[in-house]
């Protein structure tokens, strides 16, 4: 049996109804297509991939502890990278990531220029194979080497005693630390110096290069290297 609109209801007033029921039964979707596009696109992943391979590049540079790291500058460096590797959008690699290679390219070569006047990194580079060689016998004098025709062969000298690479690794072992302390000013620039100005780099480097030859510390280590190095080129031998 048919039965007709409800008692107290119009012809009129049946389609509405209806109507609002489609529209309510079509609205229990949208909390599905509101997450649906809250959701990063593939070009965000694939942009955040890219992201998270640069990290990789940092990866322990903000935890050096030797000057010419410049740690400080690697540490906000890595904060911007971790933070576009964890949200970055389709349009956030391109040209905004080639900028952040190439400040982190000049921040690496800004490095490189600032790494000889670094006696805490010198240490840092020579003290094992140092130790090694001080607590060995020392090592007997070279070959001579051939002689041209005529003249006597030319006697190489002996490599130096342990006790005197014991004794200049110790020196060196002292006075780095020091020479930091007393190129402070120099250093303190070269964390603030603009990279993108090639001027202030070059003044940067200049202004090091100057303290470092006032430095009593510096000079005392450069002099405790020289030591050394003999000894390190004859364990390479």
């Amino acid at each position: 049996m048919v039965r007709g609109p409800a008692p107290g209801l119009s012809r009129a007033l049946v389609p509405g109804l209806v109507l609002g029921m489609l529209l309510a039964v079509s609205g229990c979707g949208s909390d599905d297509s509101e997450q649906k596009a809250d959701e990063p696109s593939k070009a965000a992943l694939d942009c955040r991939d890219e992201w998270e391979d640069l990290n990789a590049d940092i990866d322990g540079e903000e935890t050096k502890s030797n000057p010419s790291a410049l740690a400080p500058r690697w540490n906000s460096i890595g904060a911007a990278v971790e933070h576009y590797a964890a949200s970055a959008k389709a349009d956030d690699c391109g040209k905004t990531i080639d900028d952040q290679k190439k400040a982190m390219d000049a921040l690496a070569a800004f490095s490189t220029k600032l790494k000889p006047y670094d006696m805490e990194l010198r240490l840092e580079l020579v003290k094992e194979d140092a130790e090694e060689y001080a607590t060995g016998p020392r090592p007997p004098a070279p070959e001579p080497s051939p002689a041209k025709k005529g003249k006597k062969a030319k006697k190489e000298p002996r490599p130096p005693k342990p006790a005197d690479i014991k004794a200049a690794l110790a020196t060196l072992t002292k006075q780095a630390p020091l020479a930091t302390d007393q190129q402070a000013p120099a250093w303190q620039q070269a964390r603030a110096v603009d990279l993108d100005d090639a001027a202030a780099v070059k003044k940067a480097v200049k202004d090091l290069a100057f303290i470092s030859s006032e430095s009593k510390a510096y000079r005392s280590a450069t002099a405790a290297l020289a030591e050394i190095r003999p000894a390190l080129a004859a364990n390479e031998d």
